[in-house]
């Protein structure tokens, strides 16, 4: 597939770029090679190449929140919420393993600011409320927000990296499992 947009292929060089090689070693005239453009486009589009790195995360960001939330009509109950929450999560890492891949990079690299985590927490923000609100029903153990939050991020990327690894095949039965887990681990008893 060709992309005609040049932003876009600017966008997806990089996030491809990054995922294989990483962050310091995809210069600018590495991207704009694999984007088919002039190296002087990029900078068209983004000031720099930390410019370019923070808006390919926060549109991947925007996208990762448009899936967690798809189907919420947010009147299910708790356990019916998180399960697909959590499915939701899971389908888009292994739908889009290149953005999966750069996430990941990118949440423990350098480019990444405290405001940029900030401001792109409001892509999931109605995920979090949904488990502050299962706290506050007494359905969820009481914790912090940023504890619980990594808890189930944190499981759904693993189980994620052993589909996409080819460690484990995750089948419906299996992510099914991994999922009462995960609920098991931070619903009350």
């Amino acid at each position: 597939m060709k992309i005609t947009d040049k932003r876009e292929a600017i966008l997806q060089a990089t996030m491809q770029l990054i995922t294989e090689h990483g962050f310091h070693a995809t210069p600018m005239s590495m991207v704009a090679k694999q984007a088919g453009v002039a190296a002087g486009t990029i900078y068209h589009y983004f000031s720099s190449k930390e410019e370019l790195i923070n808006k390919l995360y926060a549109e991947l960001k925007q996208k990762m929140g448009a899936a967690l939330l798809q189907n919420d009509a947010g009147s299910s109950n708790i356990r019916e919420r998180f399960f697909r929450f959590y499915r939701n999560l899971y389908t888009h890492f292994i739908q889009h393993p290149d953005e999966f891949g750069f996430l990941e990079q990118y949440a423990n690299s350098p480019y990444i600011s405290q405001a940029s985590k900030e401001e792109n927490q409001q892509f999931y923000k109605p995920v979090v409320d949904f488990l502050l609100q299962g706290m506050e029903m007494g359905v969820l153990r009481g914790m912090e927000q940023e504890l619980i939050t990594a808890l189930v991020y944190g499981h759904v990327v693993s189980v994620a990296k052993l589909q996409l690894s080819g460690q484990l095949e995750i089948t419906d039965t299996r992510l099914q499992q991994a999922i009462q887990s995960c609920w098991d681990s931070v619903k009350i008893n």
